[in-house]
This record gives structure tokens, C-alpha cells and sequence, in this order.
């Protein structure tokens, strides 16, 4: 046993100094080079290949992630019980923890009931099966740019898919007219935010396109929870809607600051992914990221001037770079994409701000297009000096 625990400290101490080794420089792993290695939590300044830099890369709304109040409800929850249950939630995997997250969760939406799940990858495929399970639909009508979870997934179902131009409710209608056979009800499956360009979907023109045709409206939220509308709720809510045609599900771990899915709705709706593959098939996320998203909910629900301080930052990112003559809404979304002429241009500029301490994204991410896209996104946690700052340096590069 001695020899045995000598191993096991000698083996944690190697991978820890590997971890070290790696986080503040470039990293070979399994043959994969990765350009990026983020040596902090991300905030409105993380480290990025060992030097700390103004942080417009990533989805961390509320910078949630790296919070005292959700850090140490994480540890606490560690310490409690274990990094995870090591069996589904179905079997002996619930703790009070996920049931605690899921009244929560119930209670920020203003919903009967909800259900976390390992990833917000899932919540598409959890969410699908579900609606297949009510005889809710016999085809399906997918954005052309949907995110790859739905793209992954929506075949699984086996219903016919079609797929409409993006962001387009009269395409949508030339698609259900030309498609549906008589007495078929549609799905219409898109995101709520595009997350390339930060664009929001059309959900109301979605609603009376489907409506003459009993049809349902199915919405991946991950980059609009906690962020769109009044209270936080998401596109839905952004838009002043309720019907009983919407259904939607989202992530934990980008403005909730834990980790995981989150499907809310009427517990007819939930019941079905309780007892379905997803939750049956799987681990559920580690107690402590369900800890941090729980209280993540809470900071959301006791400060709304965070969503406040967001929209404004939104707005002025967005601001600033219609300045410099690219084109951008003025909707509160945090997420601004923009192109250059040339994909070489476009590595460029993001190789120069990095090397000014500044780092955003050079993307070729769904929705990109073929030469993708420069993209920043900002956090309530950023001041107004640090966006102006992030401007300013464009101005000298574009």
C-alpha cells in the first residue's frame, strides 16, 4: 500500500508539472498542436500562453467563472460529495445538489419544472427525443447554420429533415409549403443567438410561419440564457413571447458561470427526458459544477444590474466598431463578428493585438463562412476604458 500511494503522489506530481509546463506555451497533445493555452479562469484579463492579456475571446457573461461566491460553493460541494456519482441520476447518481439546481432553474424561468444534464451539448438531443416521445411533429425544419448540436443530433430522431436559408421566416414558409405532406406538423430547430455573429433569430415570424400547420418551435439558447430579455430567460423572453408551440433548453456554463444543460419547461415536457437516454445513459456534472451554476442563478436573480452593465458594454463594442465601418446591430447581444478582405489580413490582426496583450478570436466557427471572421465578445466585468482600448488598437491594424 505504501509503494502503491508512493506511485499515485509520484504520478499526480508529474501531471501537475505537466499542467504547469503546458499552460504558458504552446501544447502537443495525441498529435494535436493548440495555439491557445489559457493559464488562468477566464475574466476580463486571463492569462493566455503565460502572459496576461485584456480577454474578449470567450462566452464568461458575468465572469461567473472565477467568482468567490461560486468558487467556494464549488469547493464546499467537492469536499461534500466527491467529484461525482460515478452512476446515472436514475440509479443511486441524485444528490441534493441537482435537485436543489433544478428548482432553481425552475424558478429563474418561471417554468413548471427542469432538468439539468451533463452538457449543453445534449440538450438538443435530450429535448428532441422528448418531443418525438409527445407526437409532437413528423418532419423537421433546420437553419442551414444551426449549431453543430443540432446538426449532430437531429437525424437521430428519424423524422425527414429539411433544412431553410438562414435567419430567413419567408424561406422557412417556401420550405414547409413545398415539404409537408398533408396533415404532417412541422419542428422548426435553430439557435436563439447564432454564436459566430451574435445574430438573433427571427422567432416571432418562426411562430406564425408554423402556426397554420400545428407546427413546433424548438430553440437551442446556450448564448441567451441569462443574457436576453428582462429577467434573463432568453430569447423567448427578449421577444415577449408564450406559447405552448416553444420549447428550449441551454448551458450552464457560459452566463451561469457552472457547467452542463439545462432544459426548463412544463413537467409533461421534462418528465420524458427525466426517464430518457441522456439521464439514463450518462454521469451527471461533477457536484461542484452543479454548485457553481446554482449559485450562478442566484447572483443572476439578486443582481439584474450585472445584465444592465452587459447590454452597455454590448452596445459599446458595437458602437465602436460601426465607427471603424463595420457593420453591427445595436442589440444587446455581447457577441460582434466582423470580416476582413482576406483570411491572411484577418490571422493578422489577431497575431498583432495578441502581441499587444489584447486577445479576441479568429474564427472559423459555424456560421463563419468560408475564410471565417474576427470576433469579440465582452463581459459585464469589462470596464468602458478596456473596450475603448481594444478599439483604439483595431484602428491602427484595419
Amino acid at each position: 500500500m505504501t509503494a502503491r500511494r508512493g506511485f499515485l503522489k509520484g504520478a499526480t506530481a508529474g501531471l501537475l508539472a505537466m499542467a504547469l509546463g503546458l499552460r504558458d506555451g504552446f501544447a502537443q497533445v495525441a498529435g494535436n498542436t493548440y495555439k491557445f493555452i489559457m493559464g488562468s479562469g477566464p475574466g476580463a484579463e486571463t492569462v493566455i500562453n503565460g502572459k496576461k492579456c485584456l480577454y474578449f475571446g470567450g462566452t464568461g457573461y458575468f465572469g461567473f467563472q472565477t467568482h468567490p461566491e461560486v468558487i467556494k460553493a464549488a469547493q464546499k460541494a467537492l469536499a461534500e460529495y466527491g467529484l461525482h456519482s460515478a452512476t446515472s441520476r436514475n440509479i443511486f447518481g441524485n444528490n441534493p445538489l441537482y435537485l436543489s439546481l433544478e428548482k432553481k432553474a425552475a424558478e429563474f424561468f418561471g417554468t413548471e419544472d427542469a432538468i439539468c444534464l451533463a452538457s449543453g451539448y445534449l440538450i438538443n438531443i435530450a429535448g428532441l427525443q422528448a418531443l418525438v416521445q409527445l407526437n409532437r411533429f413528423e418532419a423537421i425544419f433546420m437553419d442551414e447554420t444551426a449549431h453543430y448540436s443540432i446538426a449532430d443530433f437531429i437525424y437521430a430522431v428519424r423524422k425527414p429533415v429539411f433544412s431553410y436559408r438562414h435567419g430567413d421566416p419567408e424561406d422557412l414558409s417556401r420550405q414547409l409549403k413545398a415539404n409537408l405532406k398533408a396533415g404532417q406538423r412541422p419542428l422548426v430547430a435553430t439557435d436563439g443567438i447564432f454564436p459566430t455573429f451574435g445574430k438573433v433569430a427571427p422567432i416571432p415570424e418562426y411562430l406564425k410561419a408554423i402556426e397554420p400547420y400545428d407546427g413546433s418551435l424548438w430553440l437551442d439558447d446556450c448564448h441567451a440564457i441569462g443574457v436576453l430579455g428582462a429577467n434573463g430567460r432568453g430569447t423567448y423572453e427578449y421577444y415577449g413571447l408564450e406559447s405552448s408551440r416553444l420549447f428550449y433548453g441551454g448551458t450552464l456554463s457560459k452566463a451561469v458561470g457552472g457547467h452542463g444543460g439545462i432544459i426548463p419547461g412544463a413537467r409533461a415536457f421534462i418528465d420524458p427526458i427525466r426517464a430518457g437516454h441522456v439521464v439514463n445513459g450518462a454521469n451527471a456534472s461533477p457536484s461542484a459544477a452543479a454548485a457553481a451554476a446554482l449559485t450562478g442563478l442566484q447572483l443572476m436573480m439578486t443582481h439584474p444590474e450585472l445584465r444592465q452593465t452587459l447590454w452597455r458594454n454590448a452596445r459599446l463594442l458595437k458602437k465602436g466598431l460601426r465607427d471603424l465601418g463595420f457593420d453591427q446591430d445595436d442589440s444587446p447581444v455581447p457577441i460582434a463578428a466582423w470580416e476582413l478582405k482576406s483570411a491572411e489580413d484577418m490571422d493578422r490582426v489577431q497575431e498583432e493585438l495578441m502581441k499587444r496583450g489584447i486577445s479576441i478570436q479568429r474564427t472559423r466557427y459555424v456560421g463563419a463562412g468560408k475564410n471565417g471572421a474576427l470576433r469579440a465578445v465582452v463581459f459585464a466585468t469589462h470596464t468602458p476604458e478596456q473596450i475603448s482600448r481594444l478599439l483604439g488598437e483595431l484602428k491602427t491594424l484595419v
